[in-house]
């Protein structure tokens, strides 16, 4: 293996004097290992500690020091957590996998691409292990393979002398060759990077809770920055990079980013020299983010007690169209995000509009656009909308969730519309699950969906879509030929940021595809979100039942429009009629 002279000055810069100390905190973090499932190190609080081996996974030493460890792990698994940590970046998943699949090895391998959590450990040498409280976040004691047998025995009769010392033995492995972040500045690289990934939501009159305004604001909340990066809670919505059709606009944080940012935090969150480029940052918000909507709606206020059990409330929006529009998107401004739900918008059509007429009681209808916490607006792509035929009202169902607090929720909409028919029709669809029941304390239940694409069509988009105890979720296409594509994987999945995920081109499915969604509900008391793990959960509509969905966005081909807008000066008219302007 070849590397840089400077990486292993550097190391021995970290042997020396970068030493973590036994029960000091060594914080929470979250990784994917090789097979893309996420882990993370407080959730295993119900064990008694995690071992973690630093593997580099190449040399003949690391072969032996693995396979005494996964012997050692066969034989505790009940209440030790056994991990490996490859912080090697000549080793990416294929060659993990082939590496353990040479020694019939069945581990995870935590892919510490960034080498931050392998840094955060003060790891010096391949081979080391770490024993840790999955509880505190703390380092109990460093070992080897060879000594973590006596060290875990002396654990469970609590006579674990905690220690910052390595086995002399793990010592004489390779030397970790840590990436040279070099020097980082406030303004040429960290006003940056939250410019690129965190300062749309966080700024005065955003949907964030605090304002990244001034270097002061960012240094006094960097230790929390740190935290929601080392577990990747932040940013939001964030994918498996290595499986999937590629993503527009995909959320995370670069492997230089994160090592920039963290050592920022690390050296105490320098201001620098020069003006404050944070601080000379200017946003336009607009109201709709879409632009100036054709259309504005403001919907009834709804009165929200503090407590209890909603049902989902069907509220009509007259439209007073006399002529039939072509939506290209839809935007929802909610009047209180504490307590909406989701919005689904039905067409009530001109010859029924009866309270039922478009209702859909299980959640899995489309409409023409919703809103979900996080969810992006609707917005069609390549010349495709949806028609609203003349006549028409929407009938909105609004699903509420109490906060502990009386409130009034007057949400907007905004539609937005085409000045001629555009070129395609835009579908939607789901790959879901309504039948299931998923047991008390269940950490991994597992659910799959289907859908069958009847005609050939265009995949657009995927949003998953479950409740608090939503798991992890991933796509896949069965095509007609036997082929399967793996399309999205979403390892953490976060009822907070309800995601649409936009492929960066259309996919292709021929008649006869099957769009498949598998995942998994966690209804543990690890889950921290989980309302109650003594109960069986199923199939229903509050948030306190579960549900499991692959919605889906898709252009099926053939579908054009078959009617025509009036001239743009009567359709001024119908829109003036409706409100809008």
């Amino acid at each position: 293996m070849k590397f840089a002279r400077i990486g292993f000055l550097l190391s021995l810069v970290l042997a020396l004097t970068n030493t973590a100390v036994a029960n000091e905190r060594i914080g929470d973090f979250a990784l994917l290992d090789d097979q893309g499932k996420f882990h993370q190190l407080s959730y295993y609080g119900d064990y008694q500690a995690v071992a973690v081996l630093v593997s580099g996974l190449s040399s003949q030493a690391d072969k032996e020091q693995l396979s005494a460890f996964a012997e050692l792990a066969a034989t505790r698994s009940d209440d030790v957590v056994f991990w490996v940590l490859n912080p090697n970046p000549e080793m990416d998943r294929e060659a993990v996998r082939a590496a353990l699949d040479s020694q019939q090895i069945d581990l995870p391998v935590l892919m510490d691409e960034s080498q931050l959590v392998a840094k955060s450990l003060s790891a010096r040498t391949f081979g080391e292990v770490f024993v840790l409280n999955p509880q505190a976040a703390t380092l109990m004691q460093r070992t080897s393979t060879d000594e973590l047998k006596t060290t875990l025995t002396a654990l469970d009769g609590g006579l674990l002398q905690v220690s910052s010392q390595t086995a002399s033995n793990a010592l004489t492995g390779e030397l970790i060759q840590y990436a040279n972040v070099g020097p980082v500045s406030y303004n040429a690289d960290i006003v940056p990077i939250l410019e690129r990934n965190c300062v749309s939501c966080h700024h005065d009159g955003a949907i964030a809770p605090w304002s990244m305004s001034s270097h002061a604001m960012v240094m006094g909340w960097s230790p929390m920055m740190k935290e929601v990066v080392m577990t990747k809670r932040m940013p939001p919505g964030q994918i498996d990079p290595h499986v999937g059709m590629p993503i527009k606009d995909v959320a995370g944080l670069s492997i230089e980013e994160k090592q920039k940012l963290i050592q920022w935090i690390e050296d105490g969150s320098p201001r620098g020299e020069g003006e404050d480029q944070l601080a000379t940052l200017k946003f336009d918000d607009p109201e709709f983010s879409l632009g100036e909507p054709d259309i504005v709606l403001d919907v009834a206020p709804q009165a929200i007690p503090a407590t209890g059990v909603i049902d989902y409330r069907y509220v009509p929006v007259e439209l007073n169209l006399d002529k039939d529009v072509w939506v290209s998107g839809i935007e929802f401004l909610p009047g209180d995000r504490q307590v909406l739900h989701h919005v689904i918008t039905y067409l009530q059509s001109p010859a029924d509009k009866t309270e039922n007429d478009g209702r859909d009681d299980d959640g899995t209808g489309l409409g023409i656009g919703g809103f979900a916490p996080g969810r992006q607006p609707d917005s069609f792509q390549d010349n495709s909308g949806r028609l609203i035929p003349a006549g028409s009202n929407l009938l909105l169902q609004m699903h509420y969730t109490t906060s502990g607090r009386e409130t009034v929720d007057a949400t907007r909409i905004g539609i937005f519309l085409h000045d001629e028919p555009p070129k395609y029709v835009m579908s939607g669809g789901v790959a879901g699950q309504r039948r299931f029941m998923i047991p008390p304390g269940a950490k991994e239940h597992k659910l799959r969906g289907e859908e069958l694409i009847e005609r050939d069509a265009y995949l657009y988009e995927m949003m998953p879509h479950m409740h608090f105890r939503g798991k992890y979720m991933s796509y896949s296409a069965e095509f007609p030929d036997g082929t399967t594509k793996t399309l999205l994987s979403v390892p953490k999945y976060d009822f907070n940021w309800q995601f649409k995920y936009e492929l960066e081109e259309p996919l292709f499915l021929p008649a006869g595809t099957k769009l498949i969604a598998e995942g998994a509900m966690d209804n543990s008391d690890r889950n921290l979100g989980n309302p109650d793990p003594t109960r069986p959960v199923f199939f229903g509509l509050q948030t306190m039942h579960e549900m499991f969905f692959g919605f889906t966005t898709i252009r099926y081909v053939g579908d054009v429009p078959k009617t025509q807008l009036v001239d743009q000066s009567t359709n001024d008219t119908a829109l003036e009629s409706a409100g809008g302007g």
